[in-house]
């Protein structure tokens, strides 16, 4: 029995030897790598070229090119004359006054053009010296409308006179409605009687003064 585990154990011995031994003498293979490229070859992406998009560009507008801004030779002799007094250095009721007395001799379209800085640039003591435009029936129906609708955003000492202006010139373009917006106010309709309606304003402004 002993002879045979000698033996047994004399080849395991062995063989282990022997399979460390090869295992040893095995070197490990160097991994493959692409070789490197040179100077002169140039560096290809490996990554799928992008699939260009089939739908062509849509083609650009023309963009239209900025007018110029017009020249002094180009505007109309009103607007020449609205721009003057809007750039003077005077006071807002002296430059509305300015434009106030150069309506006349403008076309309709500057009467209307200055109508809508007048009204702005006029304080109200100074508001019933366009009594006397609101009277004259040859001047464009928008100056006057825009002055006479102005008058309602002021105090009744010159919304009441003005309108009673308005409604006593029957040419005016706002003639009724200024005479219906008076017997509104006043409470009252004096048909055409233009005394009793002037009389009704004078009380009317007495008892807000106190008088």
């Amino acid at each position: 029995m002993r002879p045979k585990r000698l033996l047994l154990t004399i080849v395991l011995v062995a063989l282990s030897v022997a399979l460390w031994y090869l295992g040893k003498s095995e070197t490990p293979k160097p991994i493959a790598r692409p070789p490197e490229p040179t100077s002169g070859e140039a560096i290809v992406d490996a990554a799928p070229a992008k699939a260009l998009d089939p739908k062509p560009a849509a083609p650009v507008a023309p963009q239209k090119p900025e007018e110029p801004a017009p020249k002094s030779a180009d505007l109309a002799t009103w607007e020449l004359k609205i721009d003057d007094a809007l750039r003077s250095n005077a006071e807002t009721s002296a430059i509305a006054q300015v434009l106030l007395q150069q309506v006349p001799s403008m076309p309709a379209e500057g009467q209307f053009a200055s109508a809508r800085h007048i009204v702005n640039l006029m304080p109200d003591k100074d508001y019933l010296s366009v009594l006397p435009y609101v009277r004259n029936t040859r001047l464009d129906p928008g100056f006057q409308e825009v002055i006479v609708a102005e008058s309602l955003n002021r105090p009744d000492s010159v919304k009441l006179p003005l309108l009673l202006a308005a409604a006593q010139t029957p040419q005016h373009p706002m003639a009724q409605l200024a005479k219906s917006t008076l017997g509104f106010l006043l409470d009252s309709n004096f048909g055409e009687d233009w005394a009793k309606w002037e009389a009704a304003i004078k009380e009317a402004l007495a008892k807000q003064s106190g008088g």
